[in-house]
């Protein structure tokens, strides 16, 4: 893919300047590293990483890159000591390095740094596009969604962990923090877990505060500290008799499953929407279509894997989803004078169906 996009481009090489917390760096080399480095893929075969000195054994035994250096090896400090400036150093280094290899023009990603980008372009030509991993990443591989199903699995894990709470917890807070201890022990990262309850939970990405209502949302989405990888589930959780919100929940989850009905190899990502908003709206609810900022006001999903919202969008676009893809299911209904309810889970493409990997009962009450 990288090769076919530098000659439609006519570029010889693209390159990232980035950490491994940037998913796509990482997806590339298969590197865990804190500070940037700098990776260049060339339509001559090169594979090339660049670290500090200290970084390079390490990366040389960890790293699926063909071929590591290090800044030293480039002669770094030597133009460091007439430069004098750090970043100036760099930008000469990674340059010569560049028209070392015959590069006349290069890709860079919209994330690339600027000093880098400025610096490139008074001497060679440098074009800004998406960046191309982000694609290669929508797909998995088999062994990628075999990481999501096991941070899918502690999910429901920590989802049971936090219903026996529910009832004692004396507010959100409590809860929330009981949740991302049991997973930070079980080997994964929680951060602004959503435990919502009463009408703070109108509001999609509010986290929650104060006393547990009638009813609480729970948005899971923690990723494995080993491999990287996320996952993402929602259930409602009814404490108390609330004919409204009991309505809603009903009509949210029949559209989830609704929706996942439908996905398979080859469906264009609208259609899952579409039936998602139809359903809602046949049952008297507002969605998205009517922009009156309150029923159904987001999309449909997103891709799950090395981020937690990545390809493909599950919404009003043409994308088509394969096999391989995966990503969340997740209608919710809010409403400002009622609360909101939401129901998610996270599914891998098959041929002719989805399978869920995050399975629980779509109706939850205490």
């Amino acid at each position: 893919m990288i090769p076919e996009i530098l000659r439609q481009h006519d570029a010889q090489f693209f390159v990232i300047y980035a950490s491994s917390k940037n998913a796509n760096f990482f997806y590339a080399t298969g590197f865990k590293i804190p500070d940037p480095a700098f990776y260049m893929i060339g339509d001559d075969g090169t594979d090339l990483l660049v670290v500090h000195e200290m970084e390079k054994r390490r990366a040389e035994r960890e790293s699926k890159v063909k071929e590591i250096a290090s800044l030293k090896d480039l002669g770094f400090y030597e133009i460091l000591e007439e430069r004098k400036n750090p970043s100036e150093a760099l930008c000469q280094t990674l340059f010569e390095l560049i028209r070392t290899h015959g590069g006349r023009k290069i890709l860079v990603p919209y994330d690339f740094p600027s000093f880098l980008s400025f610096y490139f372009r008074e001497r060679m030509d440098v074009e800004v596009i998406e960046n191309p991993f982000s694609k290669l990443r929508a797909v998995k591989r088999r062994e990628e969604v075999k990481e999501i199903k096991k941070t899918s699995d502690a999910v429901i894990k920590s989802f049971e962990h936090a219903l026996k709470l529910l009832r004692k917890a004396k507010s959100c807070e409590e809860v929330r923090n009981e949740i991302e201890l049991f997973l930070f022990k079980a080997g994964f990262i929680a951060e602004e877990t959503i435990v919502s309850s009463g009408m703070l939970s109108a509001d999609p990405h509010d986290i929650g505060r104060g006393r547990i209502e009638d009813h609480v949302i729970i948005d899971i989405f923690p990723k494995n500290k080993e491999s990287g990888y996320y996952s993402d589930f929602t259930r409602t959780v009814l404490l108390e008799k609330n004919p409204e919100i009991e309505d809603m929940l009903e009509a949210v989850i029949e559209a989830k499953n609704a929706a996942i009905s439908k996905i398979r190899d080859g469906i264009i990502a609208k259609e899952i929407h579409h039936t998602v908003c139809d359903i809602l709206e046949e049952r008297g609810y507002k969605t998205i279509k009517s922009k009156s900022g309150e029923g159904f006001i987001h999309s449909t999903g997103h891709g799950v894997g090395l981020e937690v919202h990545e390809e493909p969008r599950i919404f009003e676009n043409e994308d088509v989803i394969k096999k391989g893809m995966v990503f969340t299911v997740e209608p919710g209904l809010y409403y400002r004078k009622v609360g909101g309810v939401r129901v998610e889970d996270t599914v891998v493409v098959k041929a002719n169906e989805c399978e869920v990997l995050t399975k629980y009962d779509d109706w939850v009450k205490l």
